[in-house]
């Protein structure tokens, strides 16, 4: 991911209701992203959401199943 990618990937996390997927293809890369946040629930640090990301790079598909928690920058950091 690059910078716009993670942009938007931050935006889906923090805008995006749970079960909502948002997605976009990087103009440079080509690269393909779908965002899904599946769970949302705080902690003690502050909002987590549990999130799918569906990639499609170079022609190969990869899944991710995580947890991210913003921070006090207001960045959604992926914490596993």
């Amino acid at each position: 991911m690059d910078e716009d990618d993670r942009y938007r990937a931050n935006e889906a996390m923090e805008s995006s209701p749970s079960h909502e997927t948002t997605s976009w293809r990087n103009p440079d890369t080509g690269n393909y992203y779908e965002v899904t946040p599946t769970r949302t629930y705080d902690s003690s640090t502050g909002p987590c959401r549990d999130y799918t990301t569906e990639a499609i790079i170079d022609g190969r598909r990869e899944t991710i199943h995580g947890t991210a928690c913003r921070h006090v920058d207001g960045n959604w950091v992926a914490e596993n």
